[in-house]
């Protein structure tokens, strides 16, 4: 299969954050619609076999699609029937209401939450709702509670009272909330309910009050179909805020495991339930949903199957996919566990079945991985057409997750062609077309001709983790992965990576280096005569080129260009595109979100800037007595035996490695790179990911600043005892700018 070179496609406007958002894989905005885009024609028909973001079908139907999506997990189908039915503000709030003044007791449901979390003000001492309660793990009451009061104004983090600890006793035994909670889910066997159990772990008793109280009102409620399912998903949304993976203070996070925190908030349900309309009100258009054989119109929508069509090949007998595109997730057993409970919750044990399976296991490793992804790939490869491309991204992964993905995506019979990633979005973005699995082969693996490969391609060294992960998809590539899943021992990740790990450390072919202030080795080439010029200088080049020829751009039509040029296993990091940008362009005044190149950026005005500087070195070594003379951009200083005592090279940008790499580079003397004070942070990002240009200065080369020249040149009493040491009084220094900061 001859390799794909693609284009990766950049975040350049950010990550979906939407409810749940911390259980579901990255999802960068408008990448999908971006490729299927460049892939079919508007209306085509496009197939979503797992249906793990329901964002991924809101943006291609967004964009002119019609998406065939799987309903999978009946939480990620009710958020997406609700997300794209972009509901008014009156339709959320009819059924909340309705919700709100149900009674039983003769009090409200809004009176009985109300009063479960209410808490006096230490300010004005009014009853008040608190955001919620500051509990450690383990504690058996609270140690704090965050609000912010409405009458006084007084804020933040506070000591309980007794009257807090007062309304959390009043309510009495809750052992019953637990067993209705999980009388609603449990349905088998021992293991199943120590599943179940550990979700409810995650609960405190309060939680659980509110969400079984929540789940009995829900139930009681004549509601009409519409109502019932909005209604279902803001109270979802509150079952996931009153569970304690909250972290406090607090922060943003990917929630994989049911770990309770150290220190958690208990967030106050009534709250959560009051804000839930505003949490699905940031989607505006609404689009068409549609359950199968009935198709989305040729305007866009989306469409739900159930994988089971599959199974029978009726799925595709009125029209085939053009493509398929899917969000793969890592295996997440908190988010699959809670789905189930949520799921028992909202519809009872009939509604727990399709995620019965997450209930039985509580280990998901990359063969678990692969053997699921081939479950839901298999029969679809027959199906569609030979040839189908297939666009996947996955997020935050490990290698082994990486290696389960494409093990299991080959084994379902769909051929890898291209892999790209960023490092720094966390993101790998893979294209396949379907066909047949293929079966191994034999022979040696190609490790040490891919680890030579991929470093001679990007120039520079390179962490463990992304060459790793290419000779895992030069496995796939070269039909070296096994189809037969189940013959795989569960080593088979271990005894690949120790293959690569012996290469790198073998010394006759690979260097290695501490690397960066992240810590890690970083590896290079013994012998890198083939290597092309570092991928940051390439950066560098064509970053400046775009600006030179076609600026103003916008920042995601500048990334688009820059990784169209450079490509494959040449893609660079946004976080180096990032910091490359800002020493050399500016926002347009007119025109925000414009970028320019600055005025002082201009090629005449560098080139009259090096010559300017040049002539400056020439007379100043002159005055110092020495013997000077100019080769193209270097000027060299000599004693009287002609022997270097100086070798100054004026650059314009940071494409230093024609010069520090450089053996033949006078070794006695003081080498000095010249260059504007303006590249210092590009320069210092460049040298905290290069560790070979980094030793270099910290051992052989100085940093002289066009500034800092022009102020020494200018102080007459300056010797030349007194230049060597005054030349590196002026060092690199990183200021994230105000500018950087933005983008």
């Amino acid at each position: 299969m001859a390799e794909e070179t693609f284009a990766y496609i950049p975040a350049s406007r950010g990550f979906y954050d939407l409810p749940l958002g911390r259980f579901l894989p990255l999802l960068p905005r408008e990448v999908i619609s971006a490729w299927a885009g460049a892939h079919t024609q508007p209306g085509s028909l496009i197939l979503d076999p797992l249906g793990a973001h329901p964002l991924l079908s809101i943006e291609a139907a967004q964009a002119g699609m019609r998406v065939l999506v799987a309903r999978n997990n009946p939480i990620l189908w009710l958020m997406l029937e609700c997300m794209a039915r972009a509901p008014a503000r009156g339709q959320l709030q009819k059924p909340l209401s309705k919700l709100m003044i149900s009674r039983r007791g003769g009090q409200t449901l809004e009176d009985q939450l109300r009063a479960v979390y209410a808490t006096p003000c230490a300010g004005c001492g009014q009853m008040i709702q608190p955001q919620g309660f500051i509990w450690e793990q383990a504690g058996s009451q609270p140690v704090g509670r965050v609000y912010q009061c409405p009458f006084c104004g007084d804020e933040g983090e506070r000591e309980v009272t007794e009257s807090d600890l007062q309304n959390l006793n009043s309510l009495g035994g809750l052992g019953l909330h637990r067993a209705r909670a999980l009388q609603r889910v449990l349905q088998g066997g021992d293991y199943e309910q120590a599943s179940i159990e550990a979700a409810l772990d995650c609960y405190l008793p309060r939680a659980l009050y509110g969400c079984m109280t929540l789940a009995n009102r829900l139930e009681q409620l004549e509601l009409e179909h519409d109502e019932r399912l909005l209604l279902q998903a803001m109270i979802l949304l509150v079952f996931d805020d009153a569970n304690s993976l909250w972290h406090w203070p607090a922060r943003e996070q990917s929630v994989f495991q049911l770990n309770v925190p150290s220190r958690f908030l208990e967030k106050n349900l009534w709250l959560s339930l009051e804000k839930a309309p505003e949490r699905f009100m940031q989607f505006r258009q609404s689009i068409p949903i549609s359950y199968w054989p009935n198709l989305p119109p040729s305007s866009g929508g989306i469409c739900f199957y159930q994988r089971r069509l599959a199974e029978k090949e009726d799925l595709f007998q009125n029209e085939q996919p053009a493509v398929v595109v899917s969000v793969f997730p890592r295996p997440n057993q908190a988010f699959w566990t809670l789905s189930a409970l949520w799921s028992g919750w909202l519809w009872g044990r009939k509604g727990v079945i399709p995620m019965r399976s997450a209930l039985g296991r509580r280990r998901y490793d990359w063969r678990w991985f692969a053997q699921a992804l081939e479950a839901a790939f298999k029969d679809l490869a027959r199906l569609i057409p030979p040839a189908t491309p297939m666009f996947g991204l996955l997020s935050q992964a490990a290698p082994n997750h990486l290696l389960g993905l494409l093990v299991g995506a080959n084994a379902s019979g769909f051929q890898l062609r291209g892999l790209t990633a960023s490092q720094s979005e966390e993101i790998i973005q893979c294209t396949w077309q379907s066909g047949t699995a293929s079966s191994g082969g034999s022979g040696p693996l190609p490790f040490r001709a891919a680890i030579q490969g991929f470093l001679e391609a990007r120039g520079e060294p390179a962490k463990f983790q992304p060459i790793l992960n290419d000779c895992l998809a030069q496995l796939a590539r070269q039909g070296k992965l096994p189809a037969d899943i189940s013959a795989l021992e569960e080593t088979y990740f271990s005894q690949l990576q120790q293959q690569v790990s012996e290469l790198l450390h073998d010394p006759y072919f690979v260097q290695s280096f501490q690397s960066g202030p992240s810590g890690g080795s970083a590896y290079w080439l013994v012998d890198s005569r083939a290597a092309q010029p570092p991928l940051s200088e390439r950066l560098e080049a064509a970053l400046l080129q775009f600006l030179q020829e076609k600026a103003p751009l916008a920042l995601a039509d500048l990334e688009s260009a820059l990784f169209n040029r450079l490509s494959g296993q040449h893609t660079p990091e946004s976080e180096a595109l990032r910091a490359c940008l800002e020493c050399y362009a500016e926002e347009a005044p007119h025109a925000p979100g414009l970028y320019r190149l600055k005025s002082s950026e201009e090629p005449n005005a560098r080139a009259r800037d090096v010559d300017e500087l040049a002539a400056i070195l020439m007379t100043t070594g002159e005055k110092f007595g020495l013997r000077v003379r100019r080769e193209a951009a270097s000027v060299i200083w000599e004693n009287e035996q002609g022997e270097p005592q100086y070798a100054y090279h004026l650059i314009s940008g940071t494409a230093l490695s024609p010069f520090v790499l450089d053996p033949a580079q006078p070794e006695n003397a003081t080498k000095v790179l010249v260059l504007p004070g303006g590249r210092a942070r590009w320069l210092l990002y460049r040298l905290r990911q290069d560790p070979r240009l980094e030793a270099a200065f910290e051992s052989r080369w100085f940093i002289l600043k066009y500034r800092h020249l022009r102020w020494l040149a200018a102080r007459e009493w300056v010797t030349l005892d007194l230049w060597a040491e005054l030349l590196d009084d002026d060092p690199l220094q990183w200021d994230a700018s105000p500018q950087m900061q933005m983008l």
